[in-house]
């Protein structure tokens, strides 16, 4: 029997006894009066509701908390459920479209929730994103505010860069899948980890150096109107020659 059972207990107990303690002393026959007198009735009845009042806290101390930890109980029960509802939804959409990046990205972040421990693999992948994402944004921000559609192909190589990133967070991913519930990261195959993590760095690179030219053939044809694109063509041949052998676009 656990104390707050006890206390429950005791104090149905004491109520109990108090209330039949308020009742005889109020439905008391004149022989009780007689012996004891007004003042002594007076005085069971004051004890005997002191009695129940004590039994009545005795019997709120021992059932509120048991309340409360039963509720406490079921509300972590259902968001452990609906935490699971929602990883199990996460995995199939990102199952479903694994070159997707925010798909990929809440993946990522779910490694991490499931591992605390792959926490600077996920960093650094996380890392990788975000700065495609900022290259991305600049190189559109630069196009619409030159109005150069004439470079329109070089977003299209951009987003390209971007899915064969995700394809090398895709073989990150693999390689977490089997220690994602464990306690242990001796199974993970780092170097195939650092291997796709570095192809990333490549391609950031290759994406950096795209911004430079589109810059330098932007200011050029503003300047002088000059339409010659050769080297601007050339990187691009570059970035989609690496990415031709894996991408059936190219």
């Amino acid at each position: 029997m656990n104390a707050l059972k006890a206390l429950r207990i005791g104090g149905y107990v004491l109520a109990a006894a108090g209330i039949f303690g308020i009742g005889v002393a109020s439905a008391a026959p004149p022989a009780m009066i007689i012996a004891v007198g007004v003042r002594g009735v007076s005085a069971i009845s004051a004890v005997s509701g002191v009695v129940a009042g004590a039994g009545a806290v005795a019997v709120t101390g021992g059932t509120v908390p048991a309340i409360v930890k039963k509720v406490k109980s079921k509300s972590e029960t259902k968001l452990i459920e609906s935490k699971k509802e929602a990883d199990e939804k996460n995995f199939s959409e990102y199952a479903k479209d694994s070159l997707n990046p925010e798909k990929t990205r809440v993946r990522l972040e779910q490694l991490r929730n499931n591992n605390p421990s792959l926490n600077d693999i996920v960093d650094r992948c996380i890392e990788q994103m975000d700065k495609m994402d900022n290259y991305q944004s600049r190189q559109k921000s630069l196009l619409e505010a030159n109005e150069a559609v004439y470079l329109s192909d070089t977003v299209f190589v951009l987003d390209e860069s971007e899915r064969r990133m995700c394809r090398n967070f895709r073989n990150i991913i693999n390689c977490c899948i089997i220690v994602e519930y464990s306690d242990n990261n001796d199974d993970l195959d780092m170097a195939t980890i650092q291997s796709a993590m570095a192809e990333n760095d490549d391609e950031l690179t290759e994406v950096s150096t795209l911004l430079k030219y589109s810059v330098a053939y932007i200011n050029n044809y503003n300047r002088n109107g000059v339409k010659d694109r050769s080297e601007l063509d050339a990187w691009l041949s570059v970035m989609k020659s690496s990415i031709g052998g894996k991408n059936e676009n190219f």
